[in-house]
């Protein structure tokens, strides 16, 4: 282990159980390693959801804070009981004395001359999402970001994760999960990073021909899929939907074929040339299944669902528009215009969602971040209408992930993975019900971001510069981040449980919001990096 960089945050697992009935349950839990801010109630009693706290002088070394007794549930025969955790169920945090986290967001391979970063840009998305979580939850951070480039040795990923004392690498896109997947060995030497040690599963989880089988094999509902090959052979069908296996994102490789004219089309473009010309990928077909479009992103431990996020596209039919929405959505998009809307389901459609999300993970061992898409089938000669179908498996950060920070517990829950806190025994978490989808395409602005901090881009292929940004908490200025700090990832985990043997915990926010920046109060918090200050004042999101 390298001296510039402090250990692996050890494992926080306890054992949690879920009570019996009747039995008495201790809603008190000692604070003494609180990770967020501890609070009393002034007369004991339990709050109720959305009730203002009041703060108390006890230090949280000696405070017992009360928790409420009940919690919302819904069951499902596959997971158990999954606990409900609302905005008003997530902790707040006190950046108090904390020091930045650092840490390494890899993505696809950027040509030399950014070419291809509007169409493979998925890590610069998760990148900005991910700066505006740390900022939402109060969390000082400097944050980093490089491509993961053909001919890429882990050797120079090794040598930057030591050089700028990383916490966690978290990769975004395909190739640069599949290149950290197969160096996991060499990288959790030096630093936390939540991926499944296999090579192959990425490979199978991430190929659409691969996760077509993996389905049949698994008595998961797909629609049906075939070689383009063969359905040549047996004559085309129209309409279908033509997909590229493999290597894409972000709506790019599926067309909606309705004619043999859409069909000469679609094969004509560059992409489908290049897809034609490469033996290991494969075009296929797919039967027409119309109906809802489902994004669920799961977090797993080791093959274990622990918590799940819903949202429903609204833009399926333009997948690919809606990427250049994401990035200039203040200035292109309609007043109002949303990219997803919450998730209703049925009972029906809850046991099919949630057995499949159990079983991928008991097939696969998934480790880490997941994106799975469902169709809830509408009206079709082909399904039962409010049918559940498996779509595609995206197994890293999908683009939908934005939706997340409507109820940022969800990516608390990650990071708790990342940094091997999670309690694995405890019940898994919905965030998604009870929580109001904030999706307005007029909230996000990375070109914005990106112009006034343009080294990150500029920077992006380079492993010897830095290219960083930071964010400062309001106690936390002017920290330059030295490789002797205890990290603040060292506390107690901060989703919706705390750790006491064989109790189970429901957490409550302070003051009834989520922690934000205002500017006119750190009019001197700015961003900075390699090279000195940037201009830019810190932006509060709009939940």
């Amino acid at each position: 282990m390298p001296q510039a960089r402090p250990p692996t945050p050890p494992s926080l697992k306890k054992s949690l159980s879920t009570p019996k009935s009747g039995e008495d349950v201790d809603n008190t839990v000692d604070h003494k390693v609180s990770f967020g801010v501890a609070t009393d109630i002034d007369d004991g009693s339990h709050p109720t959801k959305g009730s203002g706290v009041k703060f108390a002088s006890t230090p949280l070394n000696k405070r017992k804070t009360p928790f409420p007794k009940n919690f919302d549930t819904r069951r499902s025969t596959a997971l158990g009981p999954v606990v409900i955790q609302t905005v008003d169920d997530v902790k707040n945090i006190d950046p108090t004395g904390m020091q930045a986290v650092r840490i390494l967001v890899t993505m696809y391979d950027i040509k030399q001359f950014r070419t291809n970063m509007v169409t493979n840009g998925l890590g610069i998305w998760v990148f900005y999402i991910l700066r505006k979580y740390f900022q939402t939850r109060n969390i000082p951070v400097v944050m980093f970001i490089k491509s993961v480039t053909a001919g890429f040795k882990i050797d120079s990923m090794i040598d930057f994760i030591k050089r700028n004392h990383i916490d966690a690498v978290v990769p975004s896109d395909v190739t640069d999960t599949w290149f950290c997947a197969e160096h996991i060995d060499r990288i959790k030497e030096v630093s936390a990073i939540a991926l499944t040690p296999s090579l192959a599963i990425y490979k199978k989880l991430e190929d659409k021909w691969q996760t077509y089988e993996f389905c049949v094999q698994h008595g998961i509902p797909t629609p049906e899929t075939k070689l383009l090959s063969e359905a040549k052979k047996e004559g085309l069908e129209f309409p279908f939907f033509l997909k590229i296996s493999s290597g894409t994102n972000g709506g790019r490789g599926v067309w909606l074929v309705r004619d043999q004219d859409a069909f000469d089309k679609a094969m004509a473009e560059n992409i489908n040339k290049e897809c034609a010309a490469d033996p290991e990928n494969l075009h296929l077909t797919q039967a027409p299944t119309f109906g809802r479009i489902i994004c669920s992103e799961v977090v797993y431990s080791h093959g274990k669902p622990l918590g799940f996020w819903f949202a429903e596209s609204t833009s399926a039919d333009d997948l690919a528009g809606v990427g250049v929405k994401y990035m200039c959505g203040c200035c292109t998009a309609k007043k109002g215009e949303v990219s997803h809307i919450g998730v209703t389901l049925t009972d029906e459609q809850w046991e099919a969602v949630t057995k499949i999300f159990h079983d991928v993970g008991k097939a696969t061992s998934y480790h880490g971040m997941i994106d799975i898409e469902f169709i809830v089938a509408g009206p079709n000669q082909s399904a039962e209408e409010g049918s559940i179908w498996l779509l595609e498996m995206n197994p890293r950060f999908s683009g939908d992930i934005h939706t997340t920070l409507s109820n940022p517990g969800f990516l608390d829950l990650y990071f708790d993975v990342v940094f091997d806190r999670a309690d694995v025994d405890a019940p898994v978490i919905n965030f998604t019900q009870g929580t109001e989808m904030k999706a307005d395409f007029g909230q996000w602005s990375p070109a914005t971001f990106y112009t006034k901090n343009p080294r990150v881009l500029l920077h992006l292929r380079g492993w010897k510069s830095m290219g960083d940004v930071a964010i400062k908490g309001k106690s936390v200025k002017n920290d330059r981040t030295v490789a002797t700090r205890a990290s603040m990832f060292k506390g107690k985990s901060v989703t919706a449980f705390d750790d006491k043997k064989a109790r189970q915990k429901k957490s409550i926010i302070l003051q009834g919001k989520l922690p934000r920046f205002d500017l006119d109060e750190d009019e001197d918090d700015e961003e900075e990096g390699e090279g000195g200050k940037l201009e830019g004042k810190l932006e509060d999101v709009d939940l």
